[in-house]
């Protein structure tokens, strides 16, 4: 079942999302929004357990998903997992090697650099077939993997006071938020 959204000038309505389960997420493909409440969220792909993220102290390939998840239960973070479709070509093997390739193409996430968004883009190109072309945000890649009929389901852990009968409105927000963003985390860093 496909999970549907739609984007308004309020934000993005996700609607059918259910609750997660360990054994549910360390299969298959997700693209993670950690915080998903906060603007922006961060994004990470997970294929089969393994998780790949880019942040401001650079690429993180092959961490463990079921880490993260005691991390995000013990500290209460809001989370979405979306599903993605395994494409009939490719192992998990094979993707794993894509997303790792995309990952670490990036020393780092930096304004005028990448974002976490930039290697997730290339691995849904990559994957998926999605235009890259005006890909700025979580927002801008959504539509292209829905018209790829790529998102089979949408998860949560720990937004149950954010939906209502199973949906949930995200907040819209701007490329200059994401440099903000990564602005004060390179400011912690310092």
């Amino acid at each position: 079942m496909q999970s549907s959204y739609e984007i308004s000038k309020q934000g993005a309505l996700w609607k059918n999302i259910r609750p997660a389960n360990d054994a549910l997420l360390l299969n298959d493909v997700y693209l993670v929004l950690l915080y998903a409440t906060r603007i922006p969220p961060h994004l990470l792909v997970s294929v089969n357990g393994k998780i790949f993220t880019l942040s401001v102290k650079g690429a993180s390939v092959d961490g463990e998903l079921s880490s993260l998840l005691k991390l995000i239960r013990r500290k209460n973070i809001g989370t979405l997992f979306i599903r993605l479709s395994l494409p009939s070509l490719f192992t998990f093997e094979q993707l794993q090697e894509e997303i790792r390739k995309c990952t670490l193409a990036y020393p780092r996430a930096d304004i005028g650099l990448a974002t976490c968004l930039t290697p997730i883009k290339d691995f849904c190109h990559a994957i998926y077939e999605t235009d890259s072309k005006n890909v700025n945000l979580i927002f801008d890649l959504l539509p292209k993997l829905q018209e790829q009929k790529a998102m089979e389901a949408c998860f949560h852990l720990n937004m149950e006071k954010y939906l209502l009968n199973n949906s949930l409105l995200l907040n819209m927000y701007e490329v200059n938020d994401v440099h903000e963003a990564i602005r004060n985390s390179s400011l912690v860093m310092a």
